[in-house]
């Protein structure tokens, strides 16, 4: 009798995780074949009221498409960004779209497009989740949970300049 209450309880388990996509927040969204899938969303908060979000879209429609903006209820205010290199300094800058080809792959990531979400309700923990939405041309909304990852070592944001700027918002545009 004990056996079977056992193996029902883990009959259970795993259905519910599978039906809860196994609680891992950096998973895929979006998972219609004919749609844009986002993977690997990670979010980094160096400080209290800023943060970064990196992840994965690949345009799985037949048609090209384009991120035009995003939000978040954890932030006053979101934006998708870009890096470039400007007189030997690396600084961010908002970007109104991000083109994405049909079947093509765009990586946000550290020193490339990534949004940025400023004036958070709450202080982001490590290994929480934060919500973001992105709004797409075509495919429409789609949210996504983002794993909160420890902020980046100072080593690697030596050269960058932007940190001043995250927290007011002035000189990006």
């Amino acid at each position: 009798m004990r056996r079977s209450v056992v193996a029902l309880a883990a009959f259970a388990l795993v259905g519910l995780l599978a039906a809860c996509g196994g609680g891992d927040g950096g998973g895929e969204a979006g998972l219609e074949e004919d749609t844009i899938h986002i993977a690997n969303a990670r979010a980094r908060s160096p400080m209290r009221d800023v943060a970064a979000v990196y992840f994965t879209a690949h345009n799985g429609q037949e048609v090209a498409d384009r991120l035009l903006g995003v939000s978040s209820p954890a932030a006053g205010r979101a934006e998708i960004h870009e890096t470039v290199e400007e007189d030997g300094v690396m600084r961010m800058r908002p970007v109104e779209a991000v083109p994405i080809g049909p079947g093509e792959e765009v990586r946000f990531e550290p020193g490339g497009y990534h949004v940025m979400l400023f004036d958070l309700t709450e202080p982001l923990e490590v290994d929480s989740t934060v919500t973001v939405v992105l709004e797409f041309e075509r495919a429409g909304q789609i949210p996504i949970e983002a794993i909160v990852e420890p902020s980046v070592p100072e080593e690697e944001e030596e050269g960058m300049d932007h940190m001043g700027d995250m927290a007011t918002g002035e000189g990006m545009g």
